[in-house]
């Protein structure tokens, strides 16, 4: 779960803007900017979009940002390996992003471009011991790697056709999650040192769902109050060229992106054809903005066609998805919740188990360089439940937690902030540090932890 949105903000060089007019518009590669909500952490200093520019223009970007942040905490599993081995309860860690970007007008005033998000991979550890060389596992801590891929064509009056691995619209147009400060509250960086015990994000701005390969439609506004979005994915193909291992060579070990049925176990755990629409509200009664989403998520799924009795079987997503946000001065509150057919992570659900309900309260206040915030959130889901374990394992994993903090801009692109969370996962007859199912212990995990870091963006 690694912060869907403030990627999007720093993405073309920190271009998106958190507006405040309610006409407020910015560039198409960049997530739509809202009015009223504030759900994207990044940050109310955001550089704005650029002016409208001229026809037969190019503009050439090249954004990043580095991160630096200091952990204090523990959680449950953090020395669950015995005394062989024991973690101290602080460490540092640095990330650093890329955004190359291009945006252009054509003589004709179609508008088109393209975005990239580059990240770098972090697999092995450096400094010696049994993991320390740098290319000791796959090379991967040295690799960068793709993580979105997006075009687009389009004109104002018409809205923009997006395509590529790039967000679809229950992300695009998340409202009231509340990841305008710090690193995004649960959708942030606590879970990176954590040991399987933070609560899983549940919302749609996840990599599950923004990195799949797909083709996004987004309106124009009407009546300067009302758009959508609506986008289909095919299947779970992303960067690099979407369907593999599709040729001659296809056999029961390799997988296909395109594949449609299937008799290898596992398999049938795969989406196929996604839809994904949602509407979103966008005005103001005076002092007080409003804004409102709703829409959701249908899927099939890969067909199974091996012996079904003795395999799990699985339903497509079927989500409903709905955010709202009222805003008077600095001070927004609001919340966003999830319902339907899906697992943790938007993987789907097993047949027979039970729907899934997901919901966040949250506020945030402005004032200067600053903005505080809060977010608590739950989420009851399948967890490790399926029908053969159904007498060992309880039917509802459930997962909360409570997060707050702040970030400071001290200089433009320079940021500082501070976070605490807490988090608790819980599933009767799951060993939720190792997952396996008919387990006593560790049915109960916690984590918790501090964070101080600071944010460079250009």
């Amino acid at each position: 779960m690694r912060k869907l949105l403030l990627a999007s903000a720093a993405m073309l060089g920190g271009t998106m803007v958190l507006a405040t007019g309610a006409s407020a518009q910015n560039l198409a590669t960049n997530v739509p900017a809202s009015a009223t909500a504030i759900s994207s952490p990044g940050f109310s200093t955001a550089t704005p979009a650029t002016s409208p520019m001229a026809a037969s223009t190019m503009t050439v970007r090249l954004g990043g940002r580095l991160n630096f942040e200091m952990f204090a905490g523990g959680d449950s599993g953090r020395n669950a390996k015995g005394a062989s081995q024991k973690l101290a309860p602080y460490t540092f860690a640095e990330y650093a992003r890329l955004y190359p970007s291009f945006d252009a007008v054509a003589a004709n005033g179609l508008r088109y471009g393209a975005a990239l998000e580059i990240r770098q991979d972090t697999g092995t550890s450096a400094g010696g011991g049994a993991a320390g060389s740098i290319s000791g596992n796959a090379k991967n801590r040295g690799e960068l790697y793709f993580r979105r891929e997006m075009g687009y064509f389009g004109a104002d009056k018409f809205g923009f056709l997006r395509f590529g691995a790039t967000d679809q619209p229950t992300s695009l147009f998340a409202t009231g999650t509340f990841e305008n400060f710090d690193m995004g509250g649960w959708n942030g960086d606590l879970e990176g040192w954590t040991n399987n015990t933070q609560p899983a994000w549940a919302f749609p701005d996840q990599g599950a769902l923004y990195t799949t390969t797909k083709v996004v439609y987004v309106s124009p506004k009407f009546f300067n109050m009302v758009d959508f979005g609506v986008s289909f994915e095919p299947g779970t193909g992303n960067v690099g060229g979407g369907s593999q291992a599709c040729g001659s060579g296809y056999d029961t070990t390799n997988y296909c992106d395109a594949t449609s049925s299937s008799s290898i176990s596992g398999e049938n755990k795969r989406r196929r054809n996604t839809v994904d629409g949602v509407a979103r509200l966008r005005t103001a009664i005076g002092p007080v903005g409003l804004t409102a989403t709703i829409g959701g998520m249908k899927s099939g799924k890969v067909l199974y066609n091996g012996t079904v009795a003795s395999t799990q079987q699985y339903n497509g997503l079927e989500v409903l998805d709905a955010g709202l946000q009222v805003t008077w001065g600095g001070l927004a509150v609001g919340g966003h919740v999830d319902y339907g057919e899906f697992n943790a992570g938007y993987n789907l659900s097993p047949k027979g188990g039970r729907k899934s309900l997901a919901y966040l309260a949250g506020a945030s206040y402005s004032i200067g360089p600053a903005v505080f915030g809060v977010q608590a959130m739950d989420f009851q889901n399948p967890g490790s439940w399926t029908q053969s374990s159904a007498s060992s394992v309880g039917r509802t994993r459930n997962e909360w937690g409570i997060g707050a903090g702040s970030t400071v801009t001290v200089a433009p692109g320079a940021y500082v902030f501070l976070s605490y969370l807490y988090g608790h996962r819980h599933q009767a007859g799951v060993d939720i540090l190792t997952g396996t199912n008919g387990a006593v212990t560790h049915n109960n995990v916690q984590s918790q932890g501090v964070v101080l870091g600071t944010m460079l963006k250009w």
